[in-house]
């Protein structure tokens, strides 16, 4: 048995918690009423129902409109990692809003030209590159298809976070057909490259012969069409969404906005989120040029001034290397809908309004902490914040057949016999593996305390980022309060 045992160092300092989800500020004020005052524009993730949570505040939704891509429509239209818009008023401070009017437009419904799920986490869909991370929900009504083997030339509909230019990060993927019948297919994202009758979004070339006029160079459109001419996409229509540009909202707005950096950040204190650009001048994130990099997740704070946003609070989520995964049967007294916590291999894990709640279960989307029964299994991806436990996303599945427990991350300390990750103890004596001071995936049985490690799985650290989508599985901040409403859509 080959074994490289090595003591690891788990290091808490104040700089890396900056580094994790903490916000940085420039005169501690809230968003929307919260300390700036009047109604605002709250954009991201749809993570729970109830009314709707959405950047950590519930939103009350009894006299909100609802626009779900631009047809009237309901809350029953939503569902969990939808990314909308809300314009509204919230109180940061109690976590509650209230939605005046909630829109949703997907970003693509378009064909799969390659799946590349098993080795770099993304798909290809109509030229447009979808990346999948793991708070990405994925959800197929179908069968039981798993997304890393959806087959060529399914359709799916893509809701997440882009700057028009064909590169996605996938908040939800819904599958809506496993081979396309020529039915109506759309695609958003910027005009570029216009030459006669054709432009194009990211790598896709589009034929508008049959949808002029073609907006103007950079103008943010929506595509509808139904065929193809080989790799080209013919519209039969083309519109203009919102104002056609990147902007959140009109000068002098409120804003609260979840997204994917797409520029980093200049010497100027400049980058953009979802392409609209944010000044981090008045934030602690000032000459944070490390920190502020593409890719990053982000949630800003802030007022519009023209076309910049000024920031007055960012928060960064936590990379992928330092969350992990803890997995397990509830037992009884495991879920505490007062503290807004659940135990899992007897760690307790904090459920936030921040946390994305996704059932696997048949005829069930989402759930609430006060939903939940002993006997429920529950896969919990996890990070530490100030040496508490948060799950950043929360699913109930079913149990899987072949064992009871798992645990993935970047282990804390490892000795002969024992690994420690996320302060679980796992006996390690009846497996063999080569520790790689990298990523390791354990499943075994969770007895008297101990994970007891039947298999365990190593990955280098370029592989540690890949989707997790285990048997049966279909589909950050620092609010204290969490989902737990009885009443749900």
């Amino acid at each position: 048995m080959e074994r490289t045992v090595k003591f690891l160092t788990f290091l808490v300092s104040a700089l890396l918690i900056a580094t994790l989800c903490s916000c940085g500020g420039g005169g501690g004020s809230q968003v929307a009423e919260g300390g700036i005052g009047g109604t605002g524009i709250s954009m991201g993730r749809v993570t729970g129902f109830g009314s709707i949570f959405v950047n950590g505040i519930e939103y009350e939704t009894n006299n909100a409109s609802f626009t779900v891509n631009n047809s009237t429509g309901s809350q029953s239209d939503l569902a969990i990692g939808m990314v909308v818009q809300i314009s509204g008023s919230n109180d940061q401070l109690t976590g509650i809003g209230e939605a005046a009017s909630v829109e949703y437009n997907s970003l693509l419904e378009g064909v799969l030209d390659r799946n590349d799920m098993a080795t770099n986490n993304t798909l290809t869909i109509m030229s447009q590159v979808i990346s999948v991370d793991l708070d990405s929900v994925y959800e197929n009504p179908i069968d039981s298809t798993l997304l890393v083997d959806l087959p060529i030339n399914s359709v799916v509909e893509v809701s997440g976070f882009t700057d028009g230019n064909g590169d996605i990060l996938a908040t939800r993927i819904e599958v809506k057909s496993l081979d396309w019948a020529e039915d109506k297919l759309e695609v958003s994202g910027v005009v570029n490259n216009i030459s006669g009758t054709r432009f194009m979004i990211g790598s896709l070339i589009i034929e508008a012969a049959d949808a002029l006029p073609i907006p103007t160079q950079g103008t943010f459109v929506k595509v509808e069409g139904d065929s193809f001419s080989g790799s080209i996409f013919e519209a039969d229509s083309i519109a203009i969404e919102g104002d056609g540009t990147p902007l959140v909202a009109e000068d002098g707005k409120d804003v609260e906005i979840e997204g994917r950096i797409t520029t980093s950040l200049d010497s100027n204190n400049l980058f953009a989120l979802n392409g609209q650009s944010v000044d981090a001048s008045a934030t602690l994130y000032s000459g944070q040029l490390s920190q502020i990099v593409v890719g990053r997740i982000a949630k800003v704070q802030g007022i519009m001034s023209g076309s910049t946003l000024l920031a007055e609070k960012i928060c960064l989520q936590v990379t992928t290397s330092e969350k992990g995964e803890l997995a397990d049967i509830l037992g009884s007294g495991d879920v505490d809908t007062s503290a807004g916590t659940i135990t899992l291999l007897g760690q307790t894990i904090q459920i936030n309004n921040s946390t994305i709640m996704d059932s696997d279960l048949r005829g069930e989307s989402t759930f609430t902490l006060s939903q939940l029964n002993a006997g429920d299994y529950l896969e919990a991806k996890v990070y530490f914040e100030n040496d508490i436990l948060i799950a950043s996303k929360l699913e109930r599945e079913q149990t899987p057949s072949h064992h009871t427990a798992t645990a993935k991350g970047i282990p804390e300390w490892v000795d002969t016999n024992t690994i420690r990750l996320f302060g679980v103890p796992i006996d390690t004596s009846g497996v063999s593996y080569t520790f790689s001071d990298r990523t390791v995936d354990i499943v075994g049985d969770y007895i008297n305390g101990v994970l007891v490690a039947t298999s365990i799985n190593t990955y280098d650290e370029d592989e540690s980022d890949h989707y997790d989508e285990d048997e049966g599985d279909h589909h950050d901040e620092d609010e204290s309060d969490h989902h737990d409403d009885s009443d749900h859509d």
